[in-house]
């Protein structure tokens, strides 16, 4: 018969997280970081599935925080993502695709080498972001994006010259996302594509998608914001079956 261990090897083992069945909880640091190249690191609890790179829009001192966003990114986090959070901004800069690279290397550091499929999800500004951020990532050793995901697009989200696309990877998924009640982000969109085709990007990888209003829901540019259910249908579900897709695939 194996020998009783003592009560307080017992407690002391618990302490240890040894013998026990307790899973890692989702945890979150930030910012990392100065300023505008300051990041927020999400991990889930357990192994990571996927990273998320979320590129907030252009709202001032509410958006330079995951606040606003928060609800979207715990989600993110519960289905296995690690999600970083540059914030690329205090309040309102024209040169921003720097510090959004800056944010996302300070979070790689301390997370460590991963070998995880890559989202770029944008909202607004960071919709076009998260496309430019794509076509200099290659160049710039920072993890690339296997698919984006822009969310009720404007043109440009750097502002100090127009990035150059021609870097962007032919076989990343460009997944579209217009509310239909938006009419900023429909010129944004047009504008956008315009940009993907003078660079020739295929546009059989480029999806287009619109939330739609009913009922008493409005889908219009801030409509991303809320974690009401027609909220998580028309935003969320899409970009968790994009990440279901890459899953499968990598």
């Amino acid at each position: 018969m194996r020998a009783a261990l003592p009560p307080v090897v017992l407690a002391a083992l618990a302490l240890a997280g040894c013998g026990g069945s307790t899973a890692a909880k989702p945890s979150v640091v930030g910012p990392l970081g100065q300023g505008g190249k300051g990041v927020w690191l999400f991990r889930p609890a357990g192994e990571p599935k996927r990273l998320v790179i979320f590129f907030h829009g252009q709202g001032g001192p509410s958006e330079t925080t995951p606040a606003n966003h928060r609800p979207w990114i715990d989600h993110l986090v519960r289905k296995g993502a690690v999600v970083l959070y540059p914030r690329y901004e205090t309040n309102y800069s024209r040169a921003v695709l720097g510090n959004a690279e800056a944010g996302v290397r300070r979070a790689m550091e301390r997370l460590g080498p991963q070998s995880l499929p890559v989202l770029a999800l944008g909202y607004s500004r960071g919709a076009a972001l998260a496309v430019e951020y794509a076509a200099a990532a290659p160049g710039r050793r920072l993890p690339v994006p296997d698919a984006v995901e822009s969310v009720n697009p404007v043109p440009f989200g750097e502002w100090t010259h127009a990035t150059n696309l021609r870097p962007l990877r032919h076989g990343t998924t460009l997944s579209m996302l217009v509310s239909q009640d938006d009419p900023q982000a429909t010129q944004g969109l047009t504008m956008l594509l315009n940009r993907l085709r003078r660079v020739e990007f295929p546009p059989e990888h480029v999806q287009l998608h619109v939330a739609r209003s009913h009922g008493s829901f409005t889908a219009d540019h801030i409509a991303p914001l809320s974690a009401l259910p027609a909220a998580r249908a028309a935003y969320w579900a899409p970009t968790d079956a994009l990440l279901a897709r890459l899953s499968r695939s990598s």
